[in-house]
C-alpha cells in the first residue's frame, strides 16, 4: 500500500465510478482498477460493491476512506509544513540577549519579528555578553543582542545603536539637578560621586576607570549581575542605577527620573551577531534582514 493508491481509492470513493475517477486522474481506466485490485488483495477485504456501474463502499471500505483521508490530509499539511520552515515563518528562533537591551528596546523588536512571523516559537536565552557569544561558538543559539565592548573577529556584527549610561533614581537623590533647555537632566562624575550607586558587575570595571579618570572615588552601594536586579533595586528607591536606557521600562514611577552621564567613556554600542550569516536557520535570517534595515 503507499500514497498513490491511497489518492487512487479515494478518487474512486469520490466519483464513484472507475471511468469518471480514470478521467480525473488523467490516466486509463484498466491500470485504476488493477491499483484497486492489488490494493484489496494487500489489506485482504473486500473495498467495493457493485450496484451496476455504480460502486459503493463496504463497512471495510468506509472505515478505510476515512483512514485514507487522514493520512492524505497530514501529508498535504506536512508539505505545507515544510514550505513554512523553507521560507523561514515557522520554526524556532534561538536568540540570546542581554539584561541591558531587556527594557522597551527588546520588546519592540521581537513584537515586530512576531506580528510578521506569528508561528515561529521563540527560544529565548540570557546571559551576559562574553556568555552569549560563547553560545554563539557552541550553536546553542544562532543570533544574539550584545553589547560593546567585545572581542569576536569570526561573527557577523550589525550595530544597531550607540547609548550613553544614565543615572536613575528618585529625584530626591538629584536636587541639585537641573533640567536642560531639552528638558533632559545631565550628571557629572562629581555628583555620582555623593550618590548611593547600584551597578551591575559588567560595568563596574568601567565605571571605576571613568571616575578614576576624573580624579573621583565612586560610591558603590550595591554590585549586581544584571541590568533586571540593578532596576528593580532602583525602583524599591535603595540608591541611584547606572543603566543602559534599553534596560528601562516605557515609563518609569513618576517620582523618579533619568539623567544622562556626561563621559564618552561610558558609550557602548547594541550589537546583532551570529557565528556566520551563512549557515543559520532562515529563522534567524529573518529576525537579522527584520532587525538589521
Amino acid at each position: 500500500m503507499d500514497l498513490k493508491q491511497l489518492k487512487y481509492f479515494t478518487t474512486v470513493v469520490e466519483e464513484k465510478t472507475v471511468t469518471a475517477a480514470a478521467k480525473k486522474l488523467n490516466m486509463t481506466q484498466p491500470p485504476l482498477t488493477m491499483q484497486l485490485h492489488m490494493l484489496e488483495s494487500e489489506l485482504g477485504v473486500k473495498l467495493f460493491r457493485r450496484e451496476g456501474r455504480l460502486l459503493h463502499l463496504t463497512e471495510a471500505g468506509e472505515k478505510m476512506y476515512t483512514r485514507s483521508l487522514e493520512i492524505l490530509g497530514l501529508l498535504t499539511n506536512t508539505a505545507e509544513e515544510m514550505k513554512l520552515f523553507k521560507s523561514g515563518v515557522a520554526g524556532t528562533l534561538k536568540i540570546g540577549i542581554i539584561s541591558s537591551v531587556q527594557g522597551t528596546f527588546f520588546n519592540e523588536l521581537i513584537k515586530k519579528y512576531t506580528l510578521k512571523y506569528p508561528d515561529v516559537i521563540i527560544l529565548i536565552s540570557e546571559g551576559n555578553t562574553y556568555e552569549l557569544l560563547e553560545k554563539i561558538k557552541n550553536r546553542e543559539i544562532d543570533i544574539a543582542i550584545i553589547r560593546t565592548p567585545f572581542s569576536a573577529s569570526d561573527l557577523n556584527i550589525k550595530y544597531l545603536k550607540t547609548e550613553k549610561m544614565f543615572a536613575v533614581g528618585e529625584k530626591k537623590f538629584f536636587k541639585s539637578i537641573k533640567q536642560s533647555n531639552n528638558g533632559f537632566y545631565n550628571i557629572d562624575f562629581s555628583h555620582l560621586s555623593k550618590l548611593p550607586l547600584i551597578i551591575y558587575r559588567r560595568w563596574q570595571k568601567v565605571l571605576e576607570s571613568a571616575f578614576e579618570a576624573n580624579g573621583i572615588t565612586p560610591n558603590f552601594k550595591c554590585i549586581n549581575d544584571d541590568a533586571r536586579m540593578t532596576l528593580s533595586l532602583t525602583l524599591e528607591k535603595i540608591g541611584v542605577g547606572i543603566m543602559h536606557p534599553s534596560a528601562l521600562p516605557k515609563n518609569l514611577p513618576e517620582n523618579f527620573i533619568k539623567c544622562e552621564i556626561d563621559s564618552s567613556l561610558l558609550t557602548s554600542k547594541i550589537a546583532l551577531v551570529t557565528k556566520s550569516k551563512t549557515f543559520i536557520p532562515e529563522t534567524s535570517e529573518l529576525f537579522w534582514n527584520i532587525i538589521a534595515k
